[in-house]
């Protein structure tokens, strides 16, 4: 890919194993480093970077035209793009698009933060990048537990220091339920996408049967993923959420001796911090 001096922002891309996520950020992160407060509500933690504008989609509609239409509605700003991909036919789809741009892949291993992980440089880097932005959020000498709800599931365990120490990966629910349609004769795919409320536990038809099932048991292993996790901690973690169908579950969680929010950028905001620290790392 060619490169050019002439840029501005920052463009996240977190390229998964069924949507493509870009963020367009005018500011450096780095920017938005502000000291951890003393208060317990949420809104007093510092603040992640907020990407200006986003794109979503499937790498079929992003490659049809949706992604080409948008890089040429930023204008000439051409900013510099970070990468963080789980997918490797996703990403060679998508670096075919962006030619001219200056492009920094991300990999967990080189990434700023302690993995305390058997094979750091397998560790899903979407988990890490949501780990760094986490980070930024908790309060000092608090753990916290980065869930996010995807084609699969991860429940990730951020130690008082700051450093990731793994977690766990289960299926999200729709592919959960496309397991279900796939190694069964008669059972349908259900598309679960993103749930606006919970279903009801008692289905009366087979569809309503599996969204139950799929549903409640996805909010059932997350609890008991939390509730193990916590029993390795000291101090009550702060629990993050992110992902499409991350709403609808995350107001099933929090209670009173659990602080829960749903942060809808986390990965993204997480590549723009890792992209900005490693960019002054090298320049200093």
């Amino acid at each position: 890919m060619s490169t050019t001096e002439n840029t501005t922002g920052l463009l996240a891309i977190d390229i998964g194993n069924s949507r493509v996520k870009l963020g367009l950020f005018a500011e450096a992160a780095s920017s938005c480093i502000a000291e951890a407060q003393g208060a317990t509500l949420p809104i007093a933690a510092p603040l992640l970077p907020e990407p200006a504008e986003t794109l979503t989609g499937s790498l079929s509609d992003l490659c049809a035209g949706a992604l080409r239409d948008w890089l040429h509605a930023i204008g000439d700003s051409r900013p510099r793009v970070a990468l963080a991909s789980v997918s490797r036919p996703a990403e060679a789809a998508i670096a075919s698009l962006l030619d001219g741009f200056v492009v920094q892949r991300l990999a967990s291993e080189t990434a700023p933060i302690v993995l305390r992980v058997d094979e750091p440089s397998r560790i899903g880097v979407d988990r890490v990048m949501a780990a760094i932005a986490a980070n930024r959020l908790r309060h000092e000498g608090r753990p916290a537990i980065v869930i996010d709800v995807g084609t699969a599931i991860t429940v990730d365990l951020i130690a008082t220091d700051g450093a990731l120490e793994g977690g766990a990966i289960l299926p999200g629910p729709t592919l959960a339920a496309r397991a279900l349609a796939e190694k069964t004769d008669r059972l349908p795919d259900i598309q679960f996408g993103d749930l606006d409320e919970s279903p009801d536990a008692v289905g009366r038809s087979t569809e309503p049967a599996i969204r139950a099932g799929v549903f409640w048991g996805a909010v059932g292993a997350i609890r008991e993923l939390i509730a193990r996790q916590r029993d390795r901690l000291t101090a009550p973690p702060q629990v993050f959420f992110t992902g499409g169908a991350a709403p609808s579950i995350a107001r099933l969680i929090g209670g009173p001796d659990l602080s829960v929010r749903y942060i809808p950028h986390l990965t993204l905001a997480g590549i723009a911090i890792a992209a900005d620290t490693l960019k002054a790392e090298a320049a200093s």
